[in-house]
């Protein structure tokens, strides 16, 4: 007898059933939401690589929960060795809501997202000129301005070495620009097709902490890929790129000052490539980079847009 006041009304099984199909629905849902980020790319606007993977694994695991709760038989209570401890959630209105919480408003921010972010946003987070403002930079820049020269090229340094080698290199490009083997530093230098210097926002600006760096792209002709965003001047812009430590919600706007010689047409926050050199001037306690712009040209966007 004590076991039938545990049974479920013949009534209200369909409704139970309805509510568990319903939140496994809501699961599975989910799940795809995140493996459709993940497989086409999408998942790389928003995560450092080394999170990624478990934007896969969350995903599998929410669709498989998903089908094993909908397919399950449903229960008014949960019940275990003859206790029950409380009563499920059968009511199907409440399996409505929790779709509207909580897939609906994820199905329309994938919809609706731009997977990048407009000048709005780049202005509503402030620029980052100096690299010690970085999140997990400041330190390590402060630490090498500390230490000797040798721990200095290790903690500092990361983008470009700075103890080279002289004359070990051999510079077989057309381009009388690009670095050439006298300056023991042609070898280490990323280079561009045309044999151009090719480096990153960030490059430039750890230079403006570094004297070495500023010695080895001292008079090299330099190609730099970001975001336009124009200034008052027509002349002057900056170069933009998002710096991420984890996710899109640390994003930081890195921005490189460049000056052209004459008028910028370029979409706001399309992606150029900047040709040049870097110059860098003393202004009190502080050493600033202004990339001399000969030639500008729009591209498409890097397979990693982001900076890490």
């Amino acid at each position: 007898m004590r076991a039938k006041d545990h049974d479920t009304p013949r009534s209200r099984r369909p409704t139970r059933g309805l509510a568990s199909l319903l939140n496994g629905l809501t699961l599975v849902g989910i799940g795809i939401v995140l493996l459709d980020f993940f497989f086409t790319g999408r998942v790389d606007q928003y995560l450092h690589p080394q999170f990624r993977p478990f934007t896969l694994v969350a995903g599998i695991i929410f669709c498989v929960i998903g089908v094993v709760y909908g397919a399950a038989k449903p229960s008014a209570r949960c019940c275990l060795d003859g206790e029950c401890v409380h009563e499920n959630a059968t009511n199907p209105l409440r399996s409505v809501i929790a779709i509207l919480v909580l897939f609906a408003p994820l199905v329309a921010g994938v919809a609706l997202s731009k997977d990048s972010y407009d000048q709005r946003a780049v202005l509503n987070r402030g620029f980052v000129q100096d690299i010690t403002k970085l999140p997990m930079r400041a330190n390590t820049v402060e630490t090498g301005a500390q230490s000797s020269q040798a721990t200095s090229s290790e903690a500092v340094s990361e983008p470009l070495p700075q103890d080279t080698p002289i004359g070990s290199a051999t510079n077989d490009s057309a381009n009388p620009a690009a670095p050439d083997s006298g300056d023991g530093s042609a070898q280490y230098l990323p280079k561009a097709p045309d044999g151009n210097v090719a480096l990153e926002v960030t490059d430039l600006l750890y230079a403006e902490q570094e004297e070495s760096l500023r010695k080895i792209v001292d008079g090299k002709t330099i190609e730099v890929v970001g975001q336009y965003l124009p200034a008052e001047d027509a002349k002057q812009f900056k170069l933009v790129r998002m710096f991420i430590v984890c996710c899109a919600a640390d994003a930081r706007p890195v921005a490189l000052p460049v000056e052209a010689a004459e008028q910028i047409h370029a979409p706001e926050m399309g992606w150029i490539k900047v040709t040049g050199k870097a110059t860098f001037t003393q202004s009190e306690d502080r050493t600033h980079v202004v990339m001399k712009a000969d030639k500008i040209e729009s591209v498409e966007p890097p397979a990693e847009a982001m900076l890490y």
